[in-house]
């Protein structure tokens, strides 16, 4: 598309706005937007157009990235799909073999991609398929478990790369596969495991011919593809070993038929799964799914054990449900589990890329045949593709929401003005004054808390993101309290501890936003150096202490309550009397004998004796000349004896 601008004196702003939306609408590449931009910066160099056109021009280029990005997640997702609809309906090997090391390459978009298979016999692995090799020594290689990339693949059973193969020391290097791998011109390489029941098969390959690393979400996708790959390897295997066998005995092997037909009952299973993750079914189609496939009743659970679709089965208890998800990903299988009613369960961790995202439970009055027990399975599989679907599409909405809340703390755009809105995730609608909190994450991951924060943050007027190491929100709520009080819960079934939280005071408009935000780190600081962890607090009450000892350290302010009420603060822990809780009364009330008192509910003379012996302790607790100090030093007091 055309991006000349003219330099006339009078061009209008409106017209660079038409090209802007021309550029998105067509999605051009980004160099037009590049030549976009040099032109404009230079009309307002030199006044011609408004500064923020820049600033605009820049958000145009986020909407185009983002764009891009979420067509990138949608073409993996398809071609992932698309290879497990075309893996199962192929029955000779060879052609599975051919058909996963070419979209291997294709989802990662790298030079080459191999697949090497187990060698039991010989206790190595070998070059099996290949696709873009161009070097013949290459297809021979041969390499013993404990060598080379592919022998950490299998010995791990994890995915391993290496963005510099040549001089890696992270692994064992053999003199002749090196020399093949540099004649291939191979530098960086990423490996998959192929499992299958807990075996590593083989190995699944992509390697590029220049210094790379390998994303996160390319492993995960090239790690759904090798657990259908795998699939798919050994459901072409026992299908030719059972015609083969059919072949030698048709007529006089009555129990190899039935296994031969358990084969295909399983692959019919396989395919109806496929078909269901193909066609974007939930994971209510796929309980049901499953459901008709066993004849029995499935449920879905979250990472945290709590059911997303189905009901528990009833006589299951949580301590053996626990038991059996940690078995199942330890082994990498299901497990069965005898209930208390008769019933038999089964329990698989449903894997997404290579971390478990829930898990999967199927249960029924009757025992399961081995091809049932496969199909299960499977079905877990698929969930962990759901799941990992449904992940993806969540860390899109949070992805939205941290540059909100971004821009809302930096102070840069107002993400909250009816033209920004529409950048925020879902039907999400929040309008001003809002309220922020900030939750300490401490030594905690937000990876750990992100699934809690969104179940208790999942209304239309709150956002989350993750922001310089804290737990950030942005709340409409009514009752922000409550808000806490409720993420507090979530997020201590998830990390077994209170987090502290403090709460902001209403902000008005984007420019207080800063202001406010720097105040709830001020007073996240302070109760941390007080000791006082795992509170829910507001920042109103804590935002004086929190600016004076902004700098200051924990000991630091223990001498400062030790310097003022040195003794009346001893003579309270030596004697159990409440003579620092008095004084804080007596401040409080604005040196009121009677309102103190009513204030503790005891009688004026014993007011007046309390204070009377703190004038006797410590006389400048009691001088107007030191009050500030004194009634600062109280409530620091005060909040280090909070529970």
């Amino acid at each position: 598309m055309e991006t000349r601008i003219s330099r006339h004196p009078e061009a209008e702003p409106s017209d660079f706005y038409r090209r802007i939306l021309g550029l998105l609408d067509a999605n051009e590449p980004v160099s037009s937007f590049e030549k976009l931009n040099t032109d404009v910066s230079q009309l307002v160099a030199v006044g011609e157009l408004p500064g923020s056109m820049v600033e605009d021009l820049e958000i145009a280029l986020r909407l185009h990235d983002n764009f891009e990005n979420k067509l990138k997640r949608e073409r993996e997702l398809s071609a992932l799909y698309e290879t497990a609809r075309d893996l199962s309906a192929l029955r000779n090997p060879d052609q599975v073999l051919k058909a996963i090391v070419q979209r291997a390459r294709q989802l990662v978009g790298s030079d080459i991609a191999y697949l090497s298979a187990a060698d039991d016999e010989r206790n190595d692995f070998f070059v099996k398929a290949t696709e873009g090799v161009i070097s013949q020594d290459f297809a021979r290689i041969r390499v013993p478990r404990d060598v080379g990339v592919c022998g950490s693949v299998a010995r791990t059973r994890r995915p391993f790369y290496s963005s510099n193969y040549s001089v890696d020391p992270a692994f064992a290097h053999d003199s002749f596969i090196d020399q093949a791998t540099q004649g291939e011109g191979v530098v960086s390489i990423l490996g998959i495991p192929l499992e299958v029941e807990a075996h590593v098969i083989g190995v699944l390959f992509v390697g590029d011919r220049y210094v790379r690393s390998y994303t996160p979400q390319e492993m995960a996708v090239l790690s759904s593809l090798g657990t259908f790959a795998a699939l798919a390897i050994e459901n072409a295997r026992l299908l030719e070993e059972a015609r083969r066998a059919l072949q030698a005995a048709k007529d006089a092997n009555a129990a190899l038929k039935a296994k031969a037909d358990d084969v295909e009952d399983a692959a019919a299973a396989h395919e109806q799964l496929t078909e269901l993750v193909a066609r974007g079914g939930t994971l209510d189609d796929l309980t049901r799914r499953v459901g008709n496939i066993l004849h029995g009743q499935a449920v879905v659970l979250d990472e945290r054990q709590k059911p997303i679709t189905g009901a528990m089965p009833d006589h299951f208890s949580e301590q053996m449900l626990m038991r059996a998800v940690r078995e199942s990903d330890r082994l990498g299988r299901s497990v069965q589990v005898h209930c208390d009613d008769g019933g038999v369960a089964l329990v698989a961790a449903a894997i997404g890329g290579t971390a478990r995202l829930g898990s999967l439970i199927f249960k029924r009055q009757r025992s399961f045949s081995a091809s049932e027990i496969r199909t299960f399975e499977r079905s877990a599989i698929v969930t962990g593709i759901v799941l990992l679907s449904m992940e993806r599409i969540a860390q899109l909405a949070h992805k939205s929401a941290t540059d909100a809340i971004s821009a809302l703390v930096r102070g840069t755009t107002d993400p909250f003005a009816s033209g920004a809105m529409r950048q925020l995730p879902g039907a999400v609608a929040i309008t001003w004054p809002v309220t922020m909190m900030m939750v300490d994450l401490a030594d905690v991951s937000f990876i750990q808390v992100a699934g809690a924060a969104r179940a208790a943050l999942s209304g239309r007027d709150t956002i989350f993101a993750e922001f310089n190491g804290d737990l950030l929100i942005v709340t409409n709520g009514e009752r922000p309290r409550d808000i806490a009080a409720a993420l507090q819960e979530r997020l201590r079934e998830a990390v077994r501890r209170d987090l502290t939280i403090v709460i902001s005071r209403p902000v008005e408009a984007i420019g207080e936003a800063t202001a406010q935000y720097e105040a709830l780190r001020r007073c996240l600081g302070l109760l941390r150096r007080l000791g006082q962890t795992g509170r829910v607090a507001f920042e109103s009450a804590l935002a004086m202490y929190g600016l004076v000892f902004a700098d200051k350290q924990g000991d630091a302010i223990d001498a400062f309550i030790r310097g003022t009420l040195g003794p009346v603060i001893e003579h309270d822990m030596r004697k159990g009397t409440q003579l620092a809780r008095t004084l804080l009364a007596y401040l409080d009330g604005g040196r009121s004998l009677q309102k103190a008192a009513e204030h503790i509910g005891i009688h004026v003379n014993t007011m007046r004796q309390r204070l009377d012996l703190v004038g006797q302790l410590n006389p400048d607790c009691l001088n107007p000349l030191h009050g500030l100090e004194t009634h600062v030093a109280l409530r620091m007091h005060a909040l280090k004896q909070a529970e």
